[in-house]
């Protein structure tokens, strides 16, 4: 589906005032303004086809509009930081940006082969993977900095994230500031 562009309305608004004006002694229209007024017509013409709507009408929601975004309880690391945050993508060079959401996943596996968490973290511990929300449901994360797989997808499922594997994070209302570093702090004074 094609939508008008504002800049095609404008075209067509002028183009029916150049219509309105008086004619002058001659009635006959000279080359040059049939010209003009045809030329306006094909570039409207022009930008109402060439200008499709985007592939990503229905926008994938980011922030805490997501229903990603938050804090989970992940069985595999119980007492572990798990944050998941959907943000938009980043500029590119021409100033454009992607409309496919970022994931940003950061979390925190404790001291030890544990896998259990009893210790709040150091920033310095923290590790962070990102993968991009496919749509409102379903996520692919690229685990490979951890060593695991490049394209993980995890899918929303009453109350959770459910991985291939089975594991489902369970989203904790309220969220974990227990669980986060105590310094959150970006700048430090001497």
């Amino acid at each position: 589906m094609v939508r008008l562009q504002p800049s095609l309305a404008l075209m067509l608004v002028g183009a029916s005032s150049a219509l309105q004006q008086p004619l002058p002694q001659s009635t006959q229209k000279s080359r040059r303004e049939l010209l003009s007024f045809v030329g306006t017509g094909i570039v409207g013409v022009t930008f109402a086809v060439a200008t499709p709507e985007s592939a990503f009408a229905a926008q994938l929601k980011t922030g805490s509009s997501s229903v990603f975004t938050g804090d989970y309880e992940d069985p595999q690391h119980p007492g572990c930081l798990r944050q998941v945050k959907i943000v938009g993508a980043p500029l590119k060079g021409d100033g454009t940006r992607s409309p496919v959401p970022v994931v940003e996943v950061t979390g925190y596996d404790g001291k030890g082969d544990s896998g259990m968490c009893k210790d709040r973290p150091e920033r310095s511990d923290l590790w962070k993977v990102t993968g991009k929300l496919l749509a409102q449901d379903k996520a692919v994360i690229d685990f490979s900095p951890k060593g695991g797989p490049s394209d993980l997808v995890g899918k929303w499922d009453a109350g959770g994230i459910v991985f291939p594997d089975g594991n489902k994070w369970i989203k904790i209302e309220g969220g974990t500031r227990d669980r986060r570093p105590k310094d959150m702090s970006t700048l430090k004074g001497d």
